[in-house]
């Protein structure tokens, strides 16, 4: 006879409630239902479910959205609709054959089109959106994330932009027609990412590989000044990194794999050196310097720790000490 111990009852349990909250919080959220033969006459829950009947599930949500789902066979089969809350237009379209989703469609309050999804295959998708007049803004065809084909379009119906085979410069607006990004695509990912503020002015300028920032990253300001330029190494700081302050240059910091590592210096008016600071591997780790009135005043550092000069250098001694009995241990062996 098998024993079960407290904790695997006690899981079962959690499971079981969970399932039953979960249907609950379901059941809550629907006003109504109803089952609707696809000959125009309602029946019962229990006809629907034991006959598979053709048909319509209409569906009214504590939300005020209703669900109108068509069905064949127990599987759905054709339309199913989503409403605004509160009204009969239509939000969303979604298109089924035999329980597959093949077209999805979403529309603004007023019924006309944003976007519509075709599945040509459960990785190959074409899409295509629109301007709020009704226009195309774009078609894309993708296999997974790889951008396979792209036609951009501006306000007076023109192709601004094209992706081809993989390769070619992707658009992307806003409803109201303004550029919000572009994009380099090679292969089908993108290489280089520009934002815009509203207005047009660059935002920031974005290199990738592999969807990662890799590279030399710049951010604007609306005014068009340089707010940071910051070195990457797939999505992580390495190298240099230097940040502005209406348009000045305020603060320099080098970084390794993500850690400070090297000088930081601070700036008065983008010019003048009012501190640096030596840092290894996320530490303050040597000198600190502060300038003020032609004088200066250094601070030493060791690991993080303030020590004296002296300290400093005595330490400095014992690891090179360190490193070189390492060395002759290595070359013996």
């Amino acid at each position: 006879m098998k024993r079960f111990s407290p904790l695997y009852i006690a899981l079962s349990g959690l499971l079981v409630f969970g399932c039953q909250n979960s249907s609950k919080d379901q059941n809550e959220n629907v006003v109504s239902k109803r089952y609707i033969h696809k000959y125009g006459y309602d029946v019962s829950k229990e006809e629907w479910d034991g006959a598979s009947y053709p048909g319509q599930v209409i569906t009214t949500l504590r939300n005020g959205v209703t669900v109108t789902a068509s069905y064949e066979d127990g599987v759905l089969h054709g339309p199913t609709t989503y409403t605004f809350p509160h009204s009969h237009t239509t939000e969303s379209l979604n298109i089924y054959e035999r329980g597959n989703l093949v077209k999805k469609v979403t529309y603004d309050i007023r019924g006309i089109p944003q976007k519509e999804q075709v599945f040509l295959s459960p990785s190959h998708v074409k899409t295509t959106k629109w301007y709020q007049k009704g226009t195309p803004l774009s078609v894309e065809e993708y296999h997974n994330n790889e951008l396979l084909e792209g036609e951009y379009y501006n306000e007076k119906n023109e192709t601004a932009s094209r992706v081809s085979k993989g390769s070619g410069v992707r658009i992307t607006r806003d409803q109201h027609e303004n550029i919000i990004a572009k994009e380099t695509i090679e292969n089908g990912f993108p290489i280089l990412k520009e934002t815009f503020h509203p207005h047009g002015i660059p935002h920031t300028v974005l290199p990738l590989s592999g969807g990662k920032l890799h590279g030399e990253k710049k951010v604007f300001a609306p005014t068009g000044e340089p707010v940071s330029i910051e070195s990457y190494k797939l999505d992580v700081l390495h190298g240099p990194a230097t940040y502005y302050q209406n348009g000045c240059r305020y603060l320099e910091v080098n970084y390794r794999e993500g850690l400070k590592h090297g000088k930081e210096r601070h700036f008065v008016d983008g010019e003048t050196v009012v501190e640096e600071t030596e840092w290894m591997e996320g530490q303050k780790h040597g000198p600190s310097i502060v300038f003020f009135d032609g004088m200066s005043r250094t601070r030493f550092y060791y690991n993080n720790q303030a020590v004296s000069k002296e300290k400093y250098r005595e330490l400095c001694e014992i690891e090179e000490n360190i490193a070189i009995m390492s060395d002759r241990a290595l070359n013996k062996e």
